[in-house]
């Protein structure tokens, strides 16, 4: 920032540093919202959708498996691209498929349409935007950017609550196909409103080193980006079919649509909270630590679920599984960035993104096929507790690596100079 501005003395330019970084924060805070509640509307549109157009259920859930299926796809060239281009561009091309998806989901008469628009949105739209708005926010507050990374992908779980707790009221009120139309408008404006304000500290380029390449990725490097890659796999693939599923199960035992919505906007509404707590977390145990506590509550919450039976201990426990499955995704980002530099986060997060979003989407295609066949869900949380357990053992044995391979505490700049063992060695800052 001193260089962009030389007349102004260190005290002005370390402020308007921190108004920008602040505006930055809130502006992928707000994006992170739309893109990942942009996901989650199936889960309110699916009931409806079948009704009118005589879809099944695992119709519909490939829908979503899709969009998962194209950030997956998408995420690791995306995050690459974000490391070596203009910001612009990727914010650019992101934001056209997201809106231009919503409103083809507006005027679908064929699950050929809905597909290729569920793809649309996940690969040529909020998997162009993910990266960018994560490494972004973090480097303008690198002493917090555990709170920081919580405080944006918690704007993701509230996104995922609200925008289908919307979409409820407005399929009530006007019916799925306005209902979509209203939600892409919504998206539009605040797109529109917030893209231009995201950029780096240095400007609209990454940091330098990623272009140039400088300083190879060591085998210890890829070797703990593989074994977050499996880790995030077994997370999403525990998280995916009960989230996605979440308000037709227990608007179904329950009797209420109305109720399953409701669950599901208690759930992201604690996420929000989760993930900016586990930020914090991560910023003073560490992020494999952080990580591991969040994975553990999701398993128990998960494994729990086929067992109530009231709306009141679902809320309760939609609140618990919302806590702990959103702190996952902000200490998964923390581990990478511990793992690589800046001008390597992007790939990395993109990659493992990409096996991420594929256990999203094979567990969310999963319960749809399971409930088609036994018109149950109960077998879908069974399998989520186990993904989870073994998620579980995957943690232990980095935490283990972390002892032995690396060998060694250090102090990680973020944690205030508080003695720990950090998740990784950051090398390359």
């Amino acid at each position: 920032m001193s260089a962009q501005q030389p007349g102004k003395p260190p005290v002005a330019r370390s402020a308007i540093a921190r108004h920008r970084g602040t505006l930055v924060v809130l502006a992928a805070t707000l994006v992170m919202a739309m893109g990942f509640g942009g996901l989650g509307l199936v889960s309110v549109f699916m009931s409806p959708m079948e009704a009118d157009l005589g879809w099944t259920r695992s119709n519909t859930s490939l829908g979503y498996s899709l969009a998962a299926t194209g950030m997956a796809v998408g995420g690791p060239l995306w995050g690459w691209m974000a490391d070596r281009v203009d910001i612009r561009l990727p914010l650019a091309i992101g934001a056209t498929g997201m809106v231009s998806s919503l409103f083809a989901m507006a005027m679908l008469q064929s699950l050929t349409t809905f597909y290729i628009a569920s793809l649309v949105y996940g690969g040529f739209g909020f998997s162009l935007l993910y990266a960018p708005l994560v490494s972004t926010s973090g480097e303008w507050f690198p002493q917090q950017r555990g709170l920081v990374t919580g405080v944006v992908t918690a704007g993701g779980a509230l996104g995922q609550g609200l925008l289908p707790f919307a979409g409820r009221f407005l399929i009530d009120g006007f019916g799925w196909r306005l209902a979509f139309a209203g939600i892409g408008g919504a998206v539009l404006a605040a797109l529109a409103l917030s893209l231009p304000i995201l950029r780096w500290p240095q400007g609209t380029m990454a940091p330098p080193g990623s272009v140039t390449g400088q300083g190879k990725a060591s085998a210890a490097e890829y070797e703990t980006v593989a074994l977050l890659a499996l880790a995030a796999y077994l997370c999403c693939a525990c998280m995916g079919g009960p989230l996605v599923h979440m308000a037709s199960f227990v608007g179904s035992v329950c009797g209420s649509p109305a109720i399953g919505a409701t669950s599901l906007l208690i759930a992201m509404i604690f996420g929000a909270i989760g993930r900016v707590c586990f930020g914090v977390a991560a910023d003073r145990l560490g992020a494999v630590t952080s990580y591991a506590m969040a994975s553990a509550i999701q398993t128990a919450s998960v494994l729990v679920f086929p067992a109530l039976g009231d709306s009141l201990s679902f809320m309760a426990l939609s609140a618990v599984f919302g806590f702990g499955f959103a702190g996952n995704m902000t200490s998964l980002s923390l581990c990478i960035r511990d793992a690589v530099p800046a001008h390597r986060f992007g790939g990395a997060l993109g990659a493992v993104m990409m096996v991420a979003w594929a256990g999203m989407a094979s567990s969310s295609y999963v319960g749809g096929r399971l409930f088609d066949t036994t018109l149950s869900y109960n077998l879908i949380f069974i399998l989520g507790g186990v993904a989870g357990a073994l998620n579980l053992m995957v943690l232990a044995l980095l935490g283990f690596r972390q002892r032995t391979v690396l060998g060694r505490s250090t102090v990680r700049p973020m944690s205030r100079n508080i003695p720990m063992v950090s998740s990784f060695k950051r090398t390359g800052d």
